[in-house]
């Protein structure tokens, strides 16, 4: 909830257990009026409003942060089973929750997440739920995407001077490998790849723009699919299977 310090989870299921807000004499004996499980919040009371998530793979944890215009707010992550914060994030400035990726380095969870308001990508490790490395981009960017048969992250500096440049992150030595600036001073931005992990398909993002399709390996444009300003680019495929290198 973005204007009140609440976290609210809402269940589908019709057999749901019932939710004791509030003081509890004792749960086993149901000592308090339950409300029903089904479509009722169960809520997280937290320490300040939170308006931008992202889940771990196992839907445990959900990292949050402020969005705080000024950059001070601090991101956090609430334990979904104990319902409190159970740490705090070191990100920098306006991180963009909402479109980080995970994968899998040297036998570690990492998160990565993009920076509206800052030219960095905050990798974080989430075990510690420490910040291991901020890797500077040319710019504020909006949207990030990998995928697990990929070496590489892709990031858009669409908030920037630099608009026009996608860069490429290798996941293995968190290091910038690659600028592409197919159309110098046109928006090119929003990434999103194919079920297999291929192709990474990137948004012209323009009136006489298109979609443009990059073999993911050799990072060599293969194909445009022309568009009218196209921007946001969602595979069903890969949310509902959870792939790691898409946000949830």
């Amino acid at each position: 909830m973005k204007d009140m310090p609440e976290l609210w989870e809402i269940s589908y299921d019709e057999k749901a257990v019932p939710i004791f807000d509030g003081y509890v004499h004792d749960y086993k004996m149901g000592e308090a009026i339950a409300l029903p499980g089904f479509l009722n919040p169960r809520r997280t009371l937290l320490d300040e409003p939170l308006d931008d998530f992202f889940f771990d793979q196992g839907y445990a944890n959900a990292m949050g942060a402020s969005r705080r215009a000024d950059g001070s707010g601090r991101g956090q992550v609430v334990n979904l089973d104990v319902r409190r914060k159970i740490a705090d994030l070191d990100i920098p400035g306006m991180p963009h929750l909402g479109s980080g990726i995970t994968f899998e380095r040297g036998g570690r969870t990492l998160m990565a997440t993009p920076n509206l308001k800052q030219g960095v990508i905050s990798v974080i490790d989430m075990k510690s739920w420490q910040t291991i490395k901020q890797i500077p981009t040319l710019g504020p960017g909006f949207f990030m995407r990998s995928h697990e048969n990929s070496r590489y992250a892709w990031v858009d500096s669409m908030m920037s001077p630099n608009k026009d440049t996608l860069q490429v992150i290798d996941k293995i030595t968190l290091e910038k490998v690659a600028e592409l600036k197919p159309e110098p001073g046109k928006t090119l931005a929003h990434i999103e790849f194919t079920r297999d992990g291929k192709y990474a398909l990137a948004s012209l993002w323009e009136l006489d723009g298109a979609i443009i399709v990059f073999d993911a390996q050799t990072l060599k444009e293969v194909k445009r699919i022309p568009a009218s300003k196209p921007v946001g680019k969602y595979n069903l495929y890969n949310k509902i299977n959870r792939s790691e290198g898409t946000s949830h």
